[in-house]
């Protein structure tokens, strides 16, 4: 390690600050004359990493950040949420997008284990997990709190991004050489997608590495523009038509959620000629569980279909409700519903379309 600094090591006792203050004092009787007086507390005795980080850990070398805290956990971690803060992204990266990019890297093999790791700890939260992060020496001041100092290396740190960045990129390419050879609209958005979702990762990437080391930042060049790419797959999303039919849906209620969350995919509902075919059934109805409640128990079965009418992706659900009144008790069972079809419905399908990458 640079300038042989060592890692979790704590500065033991506790530092007594001194001020060079001098206080007139009076004695008793005829004469008076100057006596020194107990210094007050300061920070004299603080290490020189905690009064000028920059002196220990030169800017050009290094980023820090100093937390203090009761105890020396309480400080690393607020050291560690000191340079997350360093590393908040300009750009927007929802956790599912960041869910599927560690699935789809992590799933291709060829990864070191300090770049499966970058991998799965990047994040775009406003308190980020971070990589290659070391904890300095920690000190106690004069009231007991304890400082600590957490840093990252530039230059490895950075050498580290820039080759899993260089792979991301080598992998979207080869997606979207794959997505050019697909034979049908549907393999061709999963290849689309699938680069769309690594090269989101790659931009997250970039921005930190932007921070770390600005001038790797600038040399690296990737062999996609990420605009382009975005507007592809909106692209071949606006010609991924699909059509909906649920049975026992009373009000269209679940239908109307289907086809919320199949927008979110940029999948236009249509009748007309339908790429996918969504078919299901739904069932909610009052039951008798205790006599100090109104129960619903519900049941949902949805089926997507290809173009040629083999089913691709198949969900099955079931549950039940309570509340004072019959109708509350339908009411939360719909609400459970549309829950089912959020979160689990749309991630089969998202899974789908990675698994067609993936099998390959």
């Amino acid at each position: 390690m640079m300038n042989g600094k060592k890692r979790m090591v704590l500065s033991a006792g506790v530092f007594a600050a001194m001020v060079s203050l001098v206080l007139a004092g009076v004695l008793a009787g005829c004469s008076s004359s100057p006596k020194p007086a107990r210094p007050a507390p300061g920070k004299a005795d603080l290490p020189e990493w905690y009064l000028n980080p920059a002196a220990v850990y030169p800017d050009d070398v290094y980023l820090t950040a100093v937390g203090t805290g009761d105890t020396r956990r309480a400080a690393e971690q607020q050291a560690m949420a000191g340079l997350s803060q360093i590393f908040e992204a300009n750009i927007q990266v929802d956790m599912t997008t960041q869910e599927r990019y560690r699935d789809i890297v992590t799933a291709q093999g060829d990864f070191s284990e300090a770049e499966v790791e970058l991998a799965q700890t990047t994040s775009v939260q406003s308190a980020q997990r971070l990589t290659n992060v070391q904890m300095g020496e920690a000190a106690v001041d004069e009231s007991g709190r304890v400082h600590a100092i957490a840093y990252i290396e530039r230059l490895p740190t950075g050498r580290l991004y820039v080759d899993l960045i260089e792979k991301n990129a080598a992998q979207v390419a080869s997606f979207l050489t794959q997505a050019d050879a697909s034979d049908n609209l549907i393999r061709e958005y999963a290849y689309v997608s699938a680069a769309w979702i690594i090269a989101s990762g790659n931009e997250l990437l970039r921005d930190q590495l932007r921070i770390i080391a600005p001038s790797m930042g600038q040399m690296v060049q990737l062999p996609y523009s990420y605009d382009s790419l975005i507007q592809r797959r909106t692209d071949i999303a606006s010609g991924m038509r699909v059509s909906i039919s649920i049975t026992g849906d009373t009000g269209d209620r679940v239908e109307g959620v289907v086809r919320q969350a199949l927008g979110e995919e940029r999948f236009p509902v249509s009748a007309t000629d339908p790429v996918l075919r969504v078919t299901g059934r739904v069932q909610v109805e009052p039951i008798e569980l205790t006599s100090d409640f109104e129960s619903a128990r519900w049941v949902l079965n949805l089926d997507v279909a290809g173009p040629d009418g083999s089913s691709i992706v198949s969900y099955d659900d079931q549950g039940r409700s309570s509340a004072v009144t019959t109708e509350s008790a339908i009411a939360f069972a719909y609400r459970d519903i549309q829950a089912a079809v959020k979160n689990n419905f749309v991630s089969r399908l998202r899974g789908y379309f990675d698994g067609l990458v993936l099998g390959d």
